[in-house]
């Protein structure tokens, strides 16, 4: 009954809107309870009970991507005082890069609503300020969450320095640009929607997978409708691994036997992502309450940073 009576009271920055990322109908079909990507306690309600707390705690959060935010709200919730710190000058860590894609800018619906509600809780937010262990050391809160996000993996091969090599987060963040042939090294749910943003404008793209498929990550009940997009739009290529990057285009090799070139002005590595942080290490031995969440604890999909963002709210 909420969802309406906010928008009848025209507070529709208080909604949390669905993202229709079918993360919901992957449980169903599964046959596994039903969670979502953006609200941590649905099928939780009893679990999760937010109370405001005793006693009060100075909280940083620092990261302002979807688990930093979650986890900021939830504890200010509680009646803590948060302060957020977010070295970029906007909140949203990846989920910026999630909303580029076609299909995909309803992820811009939950940005909006975690910054209208750390707006409204009172939450510090610092843009533009790298909170590092000095940092903390210094200002001394009675509890420290780490969400310093995660970090492309890219591979060790012959020329992955060079300049016309870029990552899927460089594409999509328009960080750096790319020629008319693009091949792109990594055929999982980023991979396939970077190729399908670069073809929208105009490239010409082959994805290189050195699995058995393409897009392996991506849910059931959406991977049919994306391999079906890009099947009539993108040359796709498995069990095709990545040997060497040149000037012209990149040398691989199919299922482990036969050498094959594919010709290219630029080269996308969207091969997975690793935890940064080094703030963690930093405080070790030395600051007693860290909590450590998302994907610079381990790099998952907006269903895992929102969850992990929710219990260390609820728990610190």
């Amino acid at each position: 009954p909420n969802l309406p009576r906010k928008a009848k009271e025209n507070r529709l920055e208080d909604i949390r809107m669905c993202t229709a990322c079918c993360h919901c109908w992957d449980n169903v079909i599964g046959g596994e309870a039903m969670t979502c990507s953006v609200n941590a306690r649905a099928g939780k309600e009893g679990e999760y009970r937010i109370s405001r707390v005793e006693k009060a705690k100075d909280v940083f959060v620092i990261g302002g991507g979807p688990a930093g935010m979650e986890a900021a709200r939830v504890a200010a919730l509680r009646g803590h005082r948060v302060t957020l710190f977010e070295k970029k000058d906007k909140l949203g860590g990846q989920l910026l890069c999630a909303a580029v894609p076609p299909y995909k800018e309803e992820w811009k619906t939950f940005i909006s609503y975690l910054s209208a509600q750390l707006k409204k809780l009172g939450v510090d937010i610092r843009l533009n300020e790298e909170c590092t262990a000095g940092t903390v050391e210094k200002e001394n809160p009675d509890a420290v969450i780490v969400a310093t996000g995660a970090d492309p993996i890219v591979p060790d091969v012959p020329g992955v320095d060079r300049d016309n090599v870029v990552t899927a987060i460089d594409v999509l963040t328009r960080r750096k640009e790319v020629g008319e042939k693009v091949v792109v090294v990594g055929g999982g749910s980023t991979g396939c929607e970077t190729a399908e943003f670069l073809h929208k404008n105009g490239r010409r793209v082959t994805i290189l997978e050195a699995l058995g498929v393409i897009g392996g990550d991506i849910g059931a009940w959406n991977r049919w409708v994306v391999l079906g997009r890009l099947e009539s739009a993108v040359r796709l290529e498995t069990n095709t691994r990545l040997e060497k990057i040149g000037e012209k285009g990149v040398q691989a090799v199919w299922c482990d036997r036969y050498p094959r070139f594919f010709e290219a002005d630029s080269v996308v590595v969207a091969m997975g992502m690793k935890g940064s942080d080094v703030v963690t290490e930093g405080l070790r031995g030395r600051f007693k309450s860290v909590h450590k969440i998302g994907d610079c604890e381990k790099p998952g999909r907006v269903r895992d940073a929102v969850a992990s963002g929710f219990r260390a709210g609820f728990e610190v």
